[in-house]
Order: C-alpha cells, then sequence, then structure tokens
C-alpha cells in the first residue's frame, strides 16, 4: 500500500473550519510549514533538492467604514466593502485606491497596508463568509467555480472606480472621511492566486469597471494553481527540465491503488468513500507507484456543477497526454475528469485564455508582474508563471508591461538599496535563459520582502497614472 505524503487523501489532517479561511490566503506562502517537509519523503538521491522556503507574509488590520453596494452576487443586504483610507493622501488632490485581491478576500484583512504610503485600501470578501473552503474562490456562496467571487470583484471594481454608488446611494468619496479618492487612479493587486480571480475578472466583467488603470500581480500560478509536471513547492520534479520547459511524459503511467494527489490548500477532509487511483510519472519504470522514486501529478478534487459528483481534475496537459497515451487501458476511470470535462473548466478558469479579453475590455490597464528568486508555488528555476504571465500580456497587446518594480521604487520602500538593483524596462519579454537575471533576490539575500516588492509596485504603477509617466525605465522616484 503506498504511503501518503501531506495532501493525498489517504492521512489528509486539517485544521479546523474556523482557521481554514486565514490558512487558504496564505496556503502556497507557507513554503516552511510542515506540510512541505512531510510533502517531500525521503528523496531520491537524483531528485532535485527543493529550494530554500520563503518567509511567510504578515497580514496588517485594515480600519475604516463599511459601505453595502448592489451585487448580483450578494442578497438585498448587499456586498460589504471596507473603506480605509490613509492619514495622508499620495498626492495634493487626492489618495489612489488599491484592492487587494487573495486567494480568499477577506474584509479586514490585507497583506500589505498601503494607506502608510497614501493610498485608499478596499477590503471584501467573497460571498460565502467564512464558510468557504480552503480552496478560495474554487467553491463559494454555494456555487462551484469562480463565478461569484468575479462578480462580486467586478461590483467592488465598479464602486472603486466610481461607476456605481452603495446601498445608501453613497459615492465609495463619502465613505473616506476628509481624502478624496481618485477613482481614476485605482489599481488590482493579485496576491497568488487572487490574481488569476482578478485577471478573469477583467475578462469577464471589464466593461464594468473600465477606468481600471493599473494591476500588479505577486507571483500568481497563470499556467495553473496545480502542478503540470514542472514541480512544487511541496515536491521537485527530477523529470522536468527547466531549459526547455519540457516534461518527460514517456514515463506517464496510471495507478488505480494509488491515494487521489490533492493539492494540499484544497482544504478537503479525507473521506474513506473517495476512490483511489492517479497519475504519475514511473521513476524506475517498475509499474508500481513508490512516491520515494516515482512523481505524483497533483490535482483538485472538485464538481463541475451543482450536485455533480467530485471528480480528480488533472490540468489539461496532463489530461491530454494521458488520453493520447492510453495510460488508462480499456476504459477511463469514472473518477477523472476527461478531457472533455478538463477544457469545460478551462474555458472558464484558465487565465493564459482570457488574457486578451481583459486587454480588450481595459485597453488602457498598466501591468506589472512581481516574483523572486524562490517562486511560493513552484520550485523550478525557470519560473515558468512569471514568463508566460509577462509575454501573454504583451502579446495581447496590453499597452505597458514590466518584470519586477523599479529599482528607486524598491530603494524608497526598504529604506536601503537591495543587494541586487533589478531594473527591468517596460514591455521586455522574457525566457527560460535569462530569467534569473530579472527575478528579485529574496529578503534573506538582501532584496525585498513580498509586502516591500509589492508595496515597490503599487506606488509605482500609482504615481505613473497620476503623472502620466510611461517610460520604460525611471531614474528616480516620480512622487515622495
Amino acid at each position: 500500500m503506498p504511503v501518503c505524503q501531506a495532501g493525498c487523501l489517504e492521512d489528509q489532517a486539517m485544521p479546523s473550519l474556523q482557521n481554514f479561511a486565514k490558512l487558504a490566503i496564505w496556503f502556497l506562502v507557507l513554503a516552511n510549514s510542515s506540510m512541505h517537509s512531510a510533502a517531500q519523503g525521503t528523496r531520491a538521491a537524483q531528485e532535485p533538492r527543493p529550494r530554500a522556503p520563503r518567509v511567510p507574509i504578515e497580514t496588517c488590520k485594515l480600519g475604516g467604514s463599511v459601505a453595502h453596494i448592489p451585487s448580483k452576487a450578494s442578497g438585498p443586504e448587499g456586498l460589504a466593502v471596507r473603506i480605509s483610507p490613509p492619514t495622508k493622501a499620495r498626492y495634493p488632490d487626492g489618495a489612489p485606491i488599491a484592492v487587494q485581491v487573495t486567494p480568499v478576500p477577506t474584509l479586514d484583512e490585507a497583506p500589505v497596508c498601503l494607506t502608510e504610503r497614501g493610498f485608499v485600501d478596499i477590503g471584501f470578501q467573497c460571498p460565502g463568509g467564512g464558510a468557504q473552503p480552503a480552496g478560495g474562490w474554487g467553491e463559494s456562496g454555494g456555487r462551484p467555480g469562480p463565478e461569484i467571487c468575479m462578480e462580486a470583484l467586478a461590483d467592488v471594481l465598479a464602486f472603486a472606480t466610481g461607476r456605481i454608488r452603495s446601498l445608501d446611494k453613497k459615492p465609495i468619496g463619502e465613505y473616506a472621511g476628509p481624502t478624496r479618492a481618485l477613482t481614476t487612479n485605482v489599481g488590482v493587486i493579485g496576491w497568488s492566486a487572487g490574481g488569476n480571480l482578478a485577471t478573469l475578472t477583467m475578462a469577464r466583467h471589464g466593461e464594468q469597471f473600465r477606468g481600471l488603470a493599473w494591476y500588479a500581480s505577486w507571483e500568481s500560478p497563470v499556467l495553473s494553481s496545480v502542478d503540470v509536471g514542472w514541480g512544487s513547492i511541496f515536491q521537485a520534479n527530477r523529470f522536468y527540465d527547466p531549459t526547455t520547459g519540457r516534461v518527460d511524459f514517456t514515463r506517464l503511467r496510471y495507478s488505480p491503488d494509488m491515494p487521489l494527489w490533492v493539492w494540499p490548500p484544497q482544504g478537503l477532509r479525507s473521506d474513506s468513500s473517495w476512490p483511489r487511483g492517479g497519475l504519475y510519472l514511473d521513476g524506475d519504470n517498475d509499474g508500481t507507484f513508490s512516491r520515494d522514486v516515482d512523481y505524483a501529478f497533483w490535482l483538485e478534487y472538485r464538481s463541475l456543477k451543482i450536485g455533480a459528483p467530485r471528480k480528480a481534475f488533472y490540468p489539461p496537459a496532463v489530461t491530454r497526454e494521458a488520453r493520447d497515451r492510453k495510460v488508462f487501458g480499456g476504459a477511463w476511470p469514472a473518477h477523472v475528469a476527461t478531457v472533455e470535462e478538463v477544457e469545460q473548466r478551462a474555458n472558464v478558469e484558465d487565465v493564459m485564455r482570457r488574457i486578451p479579453d481583459a486587454v480588450q475590455r481595459l485597453s488602457n490597464l498598466a501591468v506589472i508582474v512581481f516574483e523572486s528568486d524562490r517562486g511560493h508555488v513552484t520550485n523550478s528555476a525557470d519560473h515558468p508563471h512569471a514568463i508566460a504571465q509577462v509575454n501573454g500580456w504583451l502579446d495581447a497587446g496590453a499597452p505597458w508591461v514590466r518584470f519586477n518594480p523599479d529599482v528607486h521604487y524598491v530603494e524608497a520602500v526598504m529604506g536601503t538599496r537591495p543587494s541586487r538593483g533589478v531594473q527591468n524596462p517596460a514591455k521586455h519579454k522574457l525566457d527560460r535563459a535569462s530569467i534569473a537575471d530579472h527575478v528579485e533576490p529574496e529578503a534573506d539575500a538582501g532584496g525585498p520582502t513580498d509586502a516591500q516588492g509589492m508595496t515597490a509596485a503599487a506606488c509605482e504603477l500609482a504615481d505613473r497614472t497620476y503623472t502620466k509617466t510611461w517610460v520604460p525605465l525611471l531614474d528616480k522616484v516620480l512622487v515622495r
């Protein structure tokens, strides 16, 4: 009988529901948790060593008034939105507005308090409240899929950009006290999978908030929240070549006995009735799954619609390989989603497919993608998510896209020079050969923390919007 890693359904230990929301917000950040250690197990000698863990981000509390805005995602009571104004506005004539989106958005907390930099911070949560599972918008408000969370975020952005008023018929500015809220300088910060949600919302509902000015992404897993084969922070994959981006799928096998390798942050409790059987790469070609020498693919265990049974959803690329290589033999397992089912879901939730739609609806959007040396989703040195996202926005025709914030802003936020100044010009594509030169150094190596890096990105984007400065590189901070 195979031994489970953390996250597989054989012995998955889960925290209380009350603590789940907090875990979910940072589910990919906690690379130094016990889950990380457990997931590695006993590795074969030739398996790559996992990259060092990241320091978890700490949240900060949001203050200020709560408005209730009309939203199809909520009932007649409206959607609660927290408006947290600064003590002093960033600009003489007002404060930019930042909507921070985490994997499980919360009303009263944010990864960073941008009010300290003169912003109006906005907090909200998807319908379903504290009862949401740790996967966040995977299922919320009793509805599977991210649609309801997209609807909620779209209404929040419409409110922030001045397109709609609260149920009390008040614009956002009336909730910001003496601070003038600049509805012409509104941005979204997408933290991890929160960036996926933000991008999908832009693609589907961007016409509701056409005034959105900028977007900053923190290491969003745009290719898939689930490992496609490049390895995750929980398990390295020695059958992935980071120089080519290829997985050795000739080793792909199906074991009817292995437990499902459910993506750990999904937060599902073990159920003895759940089926066995999963996909893996056979490291020793013996036809039997062993975690010490083989590589198991992670999956999400969910349903496509209300009332439908849960199925194992592998990423589209892995599912297509399983079909084309006929690894299931004569019959496709009933508990594994088919290529058609995976594609049906991807048509809604695949971020890369929807970036062109986002650009079409928000043709003036400015974008900064942040990623540091040790990504929090995958341990692969080629940073596939960052490359795909930057190039995807550029290929879609976004007018201004940059990888990592200007070094002058990073230095200003850190209060000291980073150990290695990263200065990537806007509109510059990325590739595997040079990506190591473009990522930010980690905080423990003299670089910015994640909070500092994203603060720098938000300040740069807001200042460029305010001053209308869109040169590829800056020689100083635009607003102090």
